[in-house]
């Protein structure tokens, strides 16, 4: 705990100047890394391209594959674990540098994002708001017709079933509920409690048909077989935990009904 502890320290430190820089008008995109090089570039490359003013913000969460030394040759600010952290403390991470922003759109490496995607987002004005997870890359479409009609499009359309692969998450929702649950590692289940959270301190968490392109599972598919197995486990104790604080498993019918 006290090496944990040390490096989320350093990282503060590391990324303390990006948020006093940026302003309060500025937005966030944060990308968290766990291996896969290859898919990283691609999503950040799409950060870097919104039409939005954005700083973009790497969390390597220890990998082994040469990500932090990539990053190190972008116009990016990035961190880098010591050790592999859960996914929430990742997430926790990029929302403990926002400073004074009011938004972060919080992306895993395994996405790539239309330009105009933060725009969008926020121009929709909900405090906790994501886009759907779309297969192909035709699919990535962005904006249709005038911009306040397709808000009010996108309004119509949200449902509330939150894809927490892509995300944009406002202030107020964590000062009203707090930050994630980091004892869910190495991942599985932190967006299930925080969603339930979120709808029992009265935040409407909603997805509308704003498309993100995800390679989904791709650290589990891309992992080697001991991780696999460590990936397994940490998911079969998260449930269990999870059945545990609100007496039902993830997406299934007593999930659904926690939120009636």
């Amino acid at each position: 705990m006290e090496a944990q502890a040390e490096d989320r320290q350093e990282a503060h430190q590391a990324g303390r100047g990006l948020a006093q820089a940026a302003g309060v008008e500025r937005g966030l995109v944060a990308c968290v890394a766990r291996n896969n090089l290859h898919l990283t570039k691609l999503a950040i490359k799409s950060a870097l391209a919104q039409d939005y003013p954005c700083d973009v913000l790497l969390i390597d969460n220890a990998s082994t594959d040469g990500t932090s030394a990539w990053a190190g040759t972008k116009p990016i600010a990035y961190v880098q674990t010591r050790n592999q952290e859960s996914l929430a403390a990742c997430w926790n991470f990029a929302l403990k540098l926002k400073g004074h922003r009011e938004h972060v759109l919080i992306m895993n490496n395994d996405a790539e994002i239309h330009s105009s995607t933060y725009r969008l987002l926020l121009a929709h004005g909900g405090p906790f708001v994501t886009c759907v997870s779309v297969n192909s890359v035709t699919q990535l479409h962005g904006q249709q017709g005038t911009e306040t009609d397709y808000v009010k499009e996108l309004r119509a359309g949200e449902r509330p079933h939150p894809d927490f692969s892509c995300f944009l998450i406002r202030r107020s929702v964590v000062e009203k509920v707090g930050l994630f649950d980091e004892d869910c590692w190495p991942a599985y289940t932190e967006d299930s409690r925080y969603h339930v959270r979120m709808h029992r301190a009265g935040v409407r968490a909603v997805c509308i048909d704003l498309p993100f392109l995800h390679h989904g599972a791709s650290t589990l598919k891309n992992a080697s077989e001991a991780e696999k197995i460590q990936i397994e486990h940490g998911a079969h104790k998260n449930r269990e935990r999870f059945k545990e604080l609100y007496g039902c498993y993830p997406g299934t019918p007593e999930y659904e009904e926690l939120f009636l």
